[in-house]
């Protein structure tokens, strides 16, 4: 630990100093809050003519989460600057001079990134669930309650996932170099099950697109509704696969940074 203390507090400095990382941090915040706060708006403004169905489908802890995977993407745009600015600038060879273990430098970045966005994440997971129940409130519609087990887990759920795809943009922007294609390979991660899942045959969906890692997320956030868990991995199963795909995405770019020049 005494090794890696430095490598974490130089990388903390470095992170912190970007002027992009404040503003993304703000702008993950503000997106998450603003969008959330506005569906809740459109649901409570037409709520008196909602039919039936509408109303017993209502799911104050998932709208209160809407915003999240717009933050989401922009903590993953921030996780990969944090690596391909140092490969802009040319302080990425400093660094691995610095630091001649790679791994070390990874490691180190990712922690940095991960505690970020953590912190981060569980403050806007909070915020948006409580501004979207408030404006829920005032129009009479059903809420739902913070401290009852269910949505406390699926707020906290969500918020400390938050890191799972800055993590995973850390590591592509090692192994890709770039900003650009770290986050077209971070956007793919998110998207393309998605689009695949409506042409790929039944047998695809439920046996390969589970495992994605937006699909495991999915099911270790809903289990509030027992509607939206069918299907998807017990929560115990996806935070294994979760794991599976940090070490996946960690390894390649260890592979990556060993066997080239900065």
């Amino acid at each position: 630990m005494s090794a890696f203390a430095p490598t974490l507090r130089s990388e903390w400095t470095k992170l912190s100093s970007l002027r992009g990382t404040a503003y993304k941090l703000v702008l993950a915040f503000l997106l998450s809050v603003v969008l959330t706060g506005l569906l809740a708006l459109v649901i409570g403004a037409t709520w008196d003519g909602a039919s039936v169905a509408d109303r017993a489908a209502h799911d104050p802890v998932g709208i209160g989460l809407f915003g999240s995977l717009f933050s989401a993407i922009v903590f993953a745009v921030l996780g990969a600057t944090a690596v391909t600015a140092e490969y802009s600038s040319g302080m990425m060879r400093m660094t691995l001079t610095a630091t001649p273990r790679r791994g070390r430098v990874l490691a180190a970045k990712a922690a940095v990134v991960a505690g970020l966005t953590l912190v981060a994440g569980l403050i806007t997971a909070v915020t948006t669930f409580l501004v979207a129940q408030a404006v829920f409130a005032s129009y009479g519609v059903p809420t739902a309650d913070l401290g009852t087990g269910d949505a406390l887990r699926t707020v906290l759920g969500d918020g400390v996932l938050m890191p799972v795809l800055p993590v995973i943009a850390v590591a592509l922007g090692f192994a890709t170099r770039s900003t650009a294609g770290a986050v077209t390979s971070v956007l793919a991660v998110i998207f393309l099950p998605w689009i695949l899942g409506g042409v790929l045959p039944a047998w695809w969906r439920e046996n390969v697109l589970d495992y994605v890692p937006g699909a495991a997320s999915e099911a270790i956030t809903s289990g509030h509704l027992q509607s939206a868990t069918d299907g998807l991995l017990a929560p115990g199963v996806a935070a294994l696969v979760l794991a599976g795909w940090l070490a996946l995405f960690l390894g390649a770019a260890w592979l990556a940074l060993e066997g080239r020049d900065a």
